[in-house]
């Protein structure tokens, strides 16, 4: 597990069933100190309702909201990945050169 597990969960929660292992995680995450930070769907749901900080995907268009959704968790995850502080190894960026 991360070092940073205690300081920050972040959560990507899908649209369409709440999982109860992921109720479960934020419910444990939240008794350690843990800050709680989601990427969802305007629905909210739990992930919503827990978190510090959420940002709301907006259903501009219902039939495409689960991919929009997916999209800004997938951005988020990258962004925190290649963030300095929390990278234990330098990035590699492959190349077809």
């Amino acid at each position: 597990p991360s070092n940073y597990f205690i300081k920050l969960a972040v959560v990507a929660l899908k649209q369409k069933k709440v999982s109860q292992n992921l109720v479960e995680a934020l419910k444990y995450a939240k008794e350690k100190g843990a800050k709680i930070g989601g990427v969802v769907s305007d629905r909210g749901g739990f992930t919503a309702k827990v978190a510090d900080a959420c940002v709301l995907i907006p259903a501009s268009f219902s039939k495409k909201l689960t991919a929009h959704t997916e999209a800004f968790q997938s951005f988020i995850g990258h962004l925190l990945v290649s963030h300095p502080k929390l990278q234990k190894n330098e990035m590699k960026w492959e190349s077809i050169r």
